[in-house]
Parts: structure tokens; sequence; C-alpha cells
């Protein structure tokens, strides 16, 4: 009798502790495209979606004329006192060579987006205007 209550016990233990809310259950992020702004000799696309640990971003750059040096596509994001920031880029030198970056990014608060062009000297030559998302 003794050895049925424990079993009892045991496996009413078990399954308690095997369930779990759905507020534990993995999320998958959502992931969001981000549109650059336009600017002659840049092709810039990628990607965003908000993670526990901030925001993961996937950013590519390619070079499409041929007398850009380089040129690039950058996310920064800052913090919701816009105190502290960070950002990540991605760069493509020569014509037609693209080049893609992914890193999560700790600050989720403010993201804004730009591109360039840069000649060999490594001075920016233009920039495009800086596109707030949110």
């Amino acid at each position: 009798m003794l050895r049925r209550i424990s079993l009892i016990a045991g496996s009413a233990a078990m399954v308690a502790l095997s369930a779990l809310p759905a507020s534990a259950a993995p999320m998958h992020a959502t992931t969001h495209k981000l549109h650059f702004p336009g600017l002659h000799g840049v092709k810039a696309r990628g990607t965003y979606a908000k993670v526990k640990k901030g925001l993961k971003v996937h950013v590519c750059a390619e070079d499409t004329a041929r007398g850009v040096f380089a040129s690039g596509a950058v996310v920064v994001v800052q913090n919701s006192t816009r105190k502290f920031q960070t950002n990540l880029g991605a760069v493509a030198f020569g014509y037609h060579h693209s080049i893609c970056r992914n890193m999560t990014l700790r600050y989720s608060a403010h993201v804004k987006i730009y591109t360039f062009t840069a000649n060999n000297k490594g001075q920016i030559n233009h920039r495009s205007k800086t596109k707030k998302l949110f």
C-alpha cells in the first residue's frame, strides 16, 4: 500500500514539474526587413528581430557603381534615454562585391539606419539621410 502511494505521489510530482505554463514556452522573434535609404552606388538590405538580449541584426551592403571605391550600410541602436548606443555596419569594397554582417546589439529602444560611399583615402564621399525606424 505504501509503495502505491509513493508511486502515485512521484508520478503526480513528475507531471506537475514537466507541464510548463504558456509564458515559459520558447517564443520566436518576429523578423522585420530593414529598408535602407537609397544612395547611388549602394545596394543595402537587412533584417532585425527583437530578442531577449537586445536586437538581432543582419546587414548586407553591395557596391553597385564602378566609380565608387567602397559602399556601406549602418544600423545604429540606442537605449531608451539615448545616452548609450552601438552600431553594426557592413562595407563592400569593389564593384559588385557584397558583404554581410550579423550581430546581436545590446540596445533596442531606438533604431536608425543610413548608407554611405567612401573613397580610397578612407573618407566618406556621400551619406544618405538617417532614417529613424523607432
